[in-house]
This record gives C-alpha cells, structure tokens and sequence, in this order.
C-alpha cells in the first residue's frame, strides 16, 4: 500500500490569541508511505539535511504512537517527505509532521479520517494545541482545553507570509522569553482584543491591525530577533495588520486588494498563501 499525507503549515496565536488562535495556510507538506518499498526514512526541501532518517523522526514517532494507541503495529514501510514548510519559523512544521504521522497511520491501519482523533493524539505528542488543530481542521481554530471550533474565516483575507533567512526561533527559548506573572490589565487587554480579532476575521478584516495588538507575548519574543521587530514596527507604522506567526521569527500580516506590502530588505522571503479550508488529508498515491 501507498498513501500520501498532505498537511498544511499553520500559524498560531494571531496576536492577542495566545496559545489558542490557530490559522491554516495553503504552504502543504507531503509525506509519502510504502509498505511495499524497502525500508529507510528520506526528505527533500525544507530541513532535508537535518531531520533524522533512523526512525526517530516526528512523523514516525507520532505514527508509532497512534498505533499503540490502538494495540495495533505498523507494518514495514519506506517514509518519503517533501517539505515546504520551514523549519523553527513558526509555521508549525513540528505541528504538521505529528499530524501527517497520525492520519497517515490511521488510515494505513483501516481507522476511519477523524480531525478530532488526529488532533488529539498530535496535539499530546509535540504539544502545541493551536499548531496541531489547525492543521488536523483547516480554517480558523479556537482550541482550549482540549476542545477545537472550527470557523471559516472571512474570504477576503489575504495572508503574506514574511520569513528571515537564517533566524531561528525555537520554542524552549521563547518560551523562555515570556514572563512568569501577567499584570491584570495586559491579562484584560487581550481577552478584549482575542474577541475583536475574531470579530475581525469573521466579518470585518479592515479591523485586524488594531485587533492583533496583545501584551503577552509579541515583545517580549521579538527582542530575541531585532531585524525582525524592526520589519513588524514598519509593517504597523504603515497600517498593517500584522503579528508574530506562532512564536517567530516568522510574520504573518494581511494585505488588502488595493494595499499591497512591499518586499523587506534582502534577506527575507515573502509568501503569499491562502488560507487553507481544509486540514491534513490522506490518499493513495
């Protein structure tokens, strides 16, 4: 049996919407199986140098566990990757391997496709609810304590993608970079702003840049990358809408139809890429 995964990159937070905001974007990964191949793990593009080929890669991990958790055993396969998702730029690449993992062993296995059994089980592996329900649902997520809603956000959005070449943020040292205690106000603030950016992505997106303002997470990260908070100053000083994609060092800003970003300086690589209606999906190749 052959089966190919496909898996969108995600990005999460979408500002004030720590930990629980979550956006598909149509940037897919693809991870190939072969139960008839010879055995071994190999990549191409995005990280194809970096991640392991002995099996202790995300996606066979996450593979592995789906199984257990079925009392069922994968048989012996060849596992093929293409990757267009950047690695630590916070468009959740950690989030696509566990998904493409679990949905493609789900259905080598014969289980029936169910986003809330994928999410569940990539979400308790690599540990970022946002990343993962996104990218197990497609669309616009709010994921909470374990609950995911889905919504289909408004269609004229237009999400640009802005990545530096060469920075990289991982998430122990952003996590890091954030403060043990929030003052009542900040904690206010963004439960006020994380209703209006929801507001704004359903129905109005000309409110998303005063929307996506927060004061939990986007400077304190931002200071571990200064090339990129000056691009994310210029980008609001110009009427932007625009946040840190998941932890960084990763933008995400929305362009409108008669307001186009420019290019930053070099050394940046700038996607334009719909949002992604649909999540990881699973068909024979």
């Amino acid at each position: 049996m052959r089966l190919t995964a496909r898996v969108p990159a995600t990005s999460a937070n979408l500002g004030p919407g720590f930990d629980c905001f979550g956006l598909a974007l149509d940037l897919c990964n693809e991870v190939m199986i072969d139960t008839e191949a010879d055995g071994g793990v190999t990549w191409e593009g995005e990280g194809a140098d970096e991640l392991p080929t002995d099996g202790t890669d995300l996606v066979s991990r996450a593979m592995r566990l789906a199984a257990s958790n079925g009392d069922d055993s994968i048989p012996a396969h060849r596992l093929h990757g293409v990757n267009r998702i950047p690695l630590a730029s916070g468009l959740g690449s950690s989030a696509a391997a566990a998904v493409a993992g679990v949905a493609l062993a789900r259905a080598l296995l014969g289980h029936r496709s169910d986003a809330e059994t994928t999410f569940g089980i990539a979400a308790a592996l690599e540990g970022h609810p946002d990343n993962a329900a996104a990218a197990s649902f497609g669309g616009l997520v709010i994921a909470s304590g374990g609950e995911v809603e889905r919504i289909d956000p408004h269609p004229d959005l237009r999400p640009v993608v802005l990545i530096p070449d060469g920075v990289r943020i991982s998430t122990e040292d952003a996590r890091r970079a954030l403060p043990d205690t929030v003052a009542r106000d900040d904690a206010v603030y963004n439960i006020g702003r994380s209703a209006m950016t929801i507001v704004a992505l359903l129905r109005n997106p000309a409110k998303l840049p005063g929307a996506l303002d927060d004061r939990l997470h986007q400077d304190a990260r931002l200071t571990l990358a200064p090339t990129v908070r000056d691009v994310f100053r210029r980008l609001r000083a110009d009427g932007y809408a625009v946040c840190l994609s998941g932890s960084g060092p990763a933008l995400l800003a929305f362009e409108t139809d008669d307001r186009r970003i420019a290019d930053p300086d070099d050394g940046w690589r700038v996607l334009r890429v719909p949002v992604r209606a649909t999540g990881v999906e699973v068909f024979e190749s």
